[in-house]
């Protein structure tokens, strides 16, 4: 009883794990897309300035 307890909480340490890997991967996605875009926002502003 004790093992198979053990194994639901190794199983559910690797979801946790897993999961927060892939939030952490999304956010990165995320982040990278938020500077692309300030940046061309940007440039488009310098470029309608001038």
């Amino acid at each position: 009883m004790k093992k198979r307890h053990n194994m639901v909480n190794r199983t559910r340490f690797t979801n946790t794990s897993r999961r927060r890997q892939l939030i952490k991967r999304l956010h990165q996605k995320v982040n990278i897309r938020r500077q692309q875009f300030q940046i061309c926002e940007s440039t488009n502003d310098l470029a309608e300035a001038c």
